[in-house]
């Protein structure tokens, strides 16, 4: 199949006016000018998508499929407030709402252009929904405690339910990871025990980290309602939690979280140079969800400092419980522009660094950047098409300039994964949209009552 645009955006080069893209099975045969490859290729079927970019599909690196029916439901809260809500409102579902919620995020990532996703659950919704709509990615299984007692029990329990995990991920473009879930819901011990396992077992770790101040005061000083309200609501006001008199990242470090050799932190908000040169010596891969972060009041991620000290970072969305939408291209353009308020310059923060990224910049961070992220002979072809022919769009003369200042979610019109057609034209090839969105609504009205 040859794809053809009149943009072609590999990201580890330079844009092609007039491109297309060779694909055979699931691979990337040729990238280059369209005129070339159809000499090349002369067999190959033509798929022509006129005015629009042909780019790699979007990483999420940071994701909650199965909370997407809390859409709009927690708006307008501090971050620890919004949590104990979100806390509060999970308890009325079943593992049938879980994974009805996560369907609809899987239908939502799919319209999107998200091709990859580093999912975050507990009860392995996301898993089921992901390998059902056909996408990319790694699924952590979330582990929390803060009693040191039942460190065993979590870790034994956990172990069984990654090993079945695996099993059903078998064959499917998924892989399993483990989370312990952040500071405030994982004892000194269980993080040690899940980076000790990790290490054995070759998985990949990832979880929250240095997000919001109420975090860094409840890791340095012991105090913020993380402290007290939280460990309430979770049942662990009783367990004693001593004022650490360090940042979360220093302390996660104490504990060996960050030893295992494949780690993944998302957030990292509150940190300073310091924690920055910790992150740096494990080689640790962040993830930077701006769009969240702002929204609940968590603050804005010091990017320039990652970037400059090249560690590897994606772009990530967190859930429609906390964004709202999961819209790489709008999650690029507040993230851009954040940025160069806060640094007070444009210099070094441009539309084609952000596009990188949210594809060849989150594969790195998941460390799969050999096999996804950038339009590449022998990469995995997992690509979109995103159509620019709009008015508000047009003229076009940068692709980088019109995808991240000027389109959204709703402009992508081709998604592909593996070579698998998985959206087209508003055709859902792998998903049933009625069915999903009309599962989903009953779900929505329990939580709301």
């Amino acid at each position: 199949m040859l794809l053809a645009a009149k943009w072609v955006l590999p990201v580890s080069q330079e844009s092609i006016e007039d491109g297309a893209v060779v694909v055979s099975g699931d691979k990337i045969e040729a990238v280059g000018k369209r005129k070339e490859l159809e000499r090349n290729y002369p067999e190959e079927e033509v798929k022509d998508f006129g005015q629009a970019v042909l780019m790699p599909g979007f990483v999420d690196a940071h994701a909650h499929l199965e909370y997407s029916v809390f859409r709009g439901l927690c708006d307008d809260l501090s971050f620890t407030h919004w949590k104990m809500q979100v806390t509060k409102k999970s308890k009325k579902l079943t593992a049938k709402n879980w994974f009805s919620s996560a369907e609809l995020g899987a239908l939502e990532a799919i319209r999107s252009g998200i091709t990859c996703i580093a999912d975050t659950t507990d009860t392995g919704a996301s898993l089921k929904a992901s390998r059902q709509a056909g996408l990319r990615g790694i699924i952590f299984h979330e582990v929390m405690g803060m009693d040191n007692s039942r460190v065993g029990r979590i870790i034994s329990e956990a172990k069984k339910n990654v090993s079945s995990w695996q099993a059903e991920a078998e064959g499917t473009n998924l892989e399993i990871g483990i989370s312990p879930y952040s500071v405030y819901t994982v004892s000194p011990p269980l993080f040690k025990a899940v980076s000790d396992w990790a290490k054995e077992d070759n998985l990949t770790v990832c979880f929250h980290l240095a997000g919001s101040p109420d975090e860094y005061e409840f890791v340095k000083y012991g105090s913020s309602p993380l402290a007290t309200s939280f460990l309430e609501q979770m049942g662990w006001n009783d367990l004693l939690w001593q004022p650490t008199g360090v940042s979360p990242v220093k302390y996660v470090e104490q504990w060996d979280a960050l030893e295992s050799g494949k780690v993944i932190v998302v957030h990292c908000i509150q940190v300073s140079d310091a924690d920055i040169d910790i992150l740096k010596k494990y080689d640790v891969s962040v993830v930077h969800c701006p769009k969240c972060s702002a929204k609940l009041g968590m603050g804005v991620a010091p990017l320039g400092k990652f970037l400059y000290r090249d560690l590897k970072v994606g772009m990530g969305m967190d859930s429609p419980a906390s964004n709202n939408t999961m819209d790489m291209f709008d999650e690029m353009r507040i993230g851009l522009l954040l940025q160069r308020g806060l640094e007070e310059k444009v210099e070094g923060l441009s539309a084609e660094n952000f596009i990188k990224l949210a594809t060849l910049g989150g594969a790195q961070a998941l460390r799969i950047d050999s096999e996804v992220g950038s339009l590449e002979k022998d990469k995995k072809a997992d690509l979109i098409a995103v159509d620019v022919s709009h008015t508000h769009q047009n003229p076009v003369c940068d692709p980088c300039s019109a995808l991240v200042y000027t389109a959204n979610q709703e402009d992508v019109i081709f998604t592909m994964v593996g070579g698998r057609v998985l959206y087209e034209g508003g055709e859902y090839l792998t998903l049933d949209k009625e069915r999903i969105i009309a599962t989903t609504k009953p779900v929505r009205a329990k939580l709301k009552g």
